[in-house]
């Protein structure tokens, strides 16, 4: 548990979301609460989430390619469900509607189904039949893969895509335990026993930057070999160098050790262990070493600096890079709180 000053910090009523999960999750606050019904009404005063609403129009005008921009259509809506929004919000609630009857698994990479599917979920819609199927989609993808498959993993000496586990454990682990179905169940198991294994940030194959120095790049069907494609071509000269080489010892991610929020396709040390606490995973001694990382960072007053930031490519900034975060001292706080 933080500190008095710390948690008076975090209940301050500029940050309503930090203040509200400061409430629930820090001080079990029942949702009956009248601290925590008020702090609930006053979500949409959010500076980030009124700054976003101010765009919103322009938005939800985004073409398909500008949707995946930070002020596009998809992460637009992750942030909001980052920032608990109210889905009856006229500005929001008929085109939240239309998503949340997307079939994201099926639609786009298994990172940013994961995010939509828990932004969706957060902002009323963890009930909908196609959310509820589409976190039931992701998760036996997971278990029949086992992991993720990820074309963006091809040109990677990695099995599946690592980088989106956090991502995808935070959507399974937004669903209730008790509601939890037996796929889901078994596909956080894995995604938890692949993260202490790795000891979260330790992943990046030993010998990836030799790989990668042979790799074939050339994406011309021309500059394949004949009957092969270029996709192929990779996949065959990927598999003829880890027969010979293997993918080597794993590596630290060097970037996994900078915090940020809200971040984007990749993940960092903070998000995993908070994904790890939230799915209500046990202590493991495996998991000393990132958590030693985490309490390092702790400042002398108790408090957790943004280290790394998507300011100035959202529509509204989220706290000042280099200083103090209400985020992420709330994030670490949940972490070392369950992990003890």
């Amino acid at each position: 548990m933080p500190s008095d000053a710390i948690l008076s910090w975090l209940l301050e009523p500029d940050n309503p979301p930090v203040r509200l999960m400061a409430l629930t999750h820090l001080l079990s606050r029942e949702p009956a609460d009248p601290e925590v019904q008020a702090t609930r009404s006053a979500l949409m005063d959010y500076s980030v989430t009124r700054g976003i609403l101010d765009h919103i129009d322009e938005i939800w005008a985004s073409t398909p390619r500008q949707a995946l921009s930070f002020r596009g259509k998809l992460w637009s809506t992750v942030f909001l469900g980052h920032f608990r929004a109210d889905r009856s919000d006229p500005r929001l609630k008929k085109e939240l509607r239309g998503l949340a009857d997307v079939d994201w698994p099926k639609t786009i990479f298994p990172c940013m189904a994961a995010c939509m599917l828990r932004a969706l979920g957060r902002l009323g819609f963890a009930n909908h039949g196609p959310v509820v199927q589409g976190i039931e989609t992701l998760a036996a993808g997971i278990v029949s893969g086992p992991g993720v498959a990820c074309r963006c993993t091809a040109p990677s000496l990695l099995s599946h895509c690592y980088m989106s586990l956090p991502k995808l454990l935070l959507c399974l682990a937004e669903t209730p335990a008790e509601s939890r179905s037996a796929t889901v169940q078994e596909a956080i198991a894995w995604i938890t026993e692949e993260l202490i294994s790795h000891q979260v940030y330790v992943y990046v194959p030993g010998n990836q930057k030799a790989w990668h120095a042979v790799r074939p790049k050339s994406r011309k069907k021309a500059d394949a070999p004949a009957g092969e494609t270029p996709a192929s071509w990779v996949a065959k000269e990927k598999a003829q160098f880890l027969k010979e080489h293997g993918p080597g010892e794993p590596q630290p991610k060097t970037g996994w050790t900078k915090f940020g929020f809200p971040l984007n396709y990749n993940s960092d040390i903070l998000e995993a262990m908070l994904a790890l606490a939230l799915a209500d995973v046990p202590m493991d001694a495996r998991l000393e070493e990132p958590l030693r990382i985490l309490a390092d960072k702790e400042t002398a007053d108790g408090k957790w600096v943004m280290e790394k930031s998507l300011n100035g490519q959202m529509w509204a900034d989220v706290e000042t890079k280099g200083e103090p975060s209400k985020w992420l001292t709330l994030f670490a706080s949940l972490v070392l709180d369950h992990f003890g």
